[in-house]
């Protein structure tokens, strides 16, 4: 059980779309949210049964920050309480994002009090649009970029454990991702066991409380 996180337009459903072969959505590569609910994809890579969780964008288009955490919030008590646990999240962002907008710092930071630090060695953050480079065939802009989040916006969590790749636009690329993570290892996120262990309403949680903070009037 793998679930990708990120922000609309960086190639969530396109990653999941390279795993499972499945036909993209319409505006899958474009920066319209295509991805309104948190859907669930399985598949298989030989005998090992996969299953992709693809989310709405924590900018989605036409739903609010807090619809997209409530969503998510809600899908992932069910799991919990089934007792599903996750091999691993992979967070994606666009390589070609010239400037860090306000909120995609802001989604960044939601999803990382989502995960938490425990299960952040779990945590693939992923670069996207590496096969689009700005400049021909040069990489250095994007080079440059991958430099800066790794660190500066990236380095709580890579800290803490999470590694970055590179997603190349290819099933191969993105079953390398998948593959890294192993299918033995397992964990929960921070955002389950606040739910359903100590019973916190989702405003108390710690990615509750950063959507307050990024968004005073979120959750009342």
């Amino acid at each position: 059980l793998i679930s990708v996180l990120g922000t609309t337009g960086s190639g969530m459903s396109n990653f999941i779309n390279a795993l499972t072969g499945m036909r993209p959505e319409d505006g899958a590569h474009g920066y319209v949210s295509c991805t309104a609910d948190v859907i669930a994809y399985p598949c298989y890579y030989g005998t090992q049964r996969y299953i992709f969780v693809d989310t709405p964008g924590f900018n989605a288009t036409y739903t609010s920050q807090k619809e997209v955490l409530e969503k998510i919030a809600k899908w992932l008590s069910v799991t919990y309480l089934k007792r599903l646990q996750f091999n691993g999240v992979i967070y994606t962002r666009r390589i070609t994002e010239t400037h860090r907008s306000r909120s995609e710092r802001s989604s960044f930071q939601i999803c990382a009090n989502l995960i938490g630090n425990e299960a952040a060695h779990r945590v693939r953050l992923v670069t996207t649009m590496w096969d689009d480079p700005q400049d021909g065939l040069n990489f250095s802009a994007e080079e440059n970029r991958e430099s800066k989040l790794k660190e500066e916006q990236w380095r709580s969590l890579i800290n803490e454990g999470a590694t970055c790749e590179r997603f190349l636009n290819t099933p191969v690329s993105a079953w390398d991702i998948v593959h890294g993570l192993g299918v033995d290892r397992k964990m929960s996120l921070l955002l389950q066991r606040e739910l359903v262990d100590t019973g916190k309403p989702l405003k108390q949680t710690s990615a509750g409380m950063r959507l307050h903070k990024e968004s005073p009037t979120s959750l009342g």
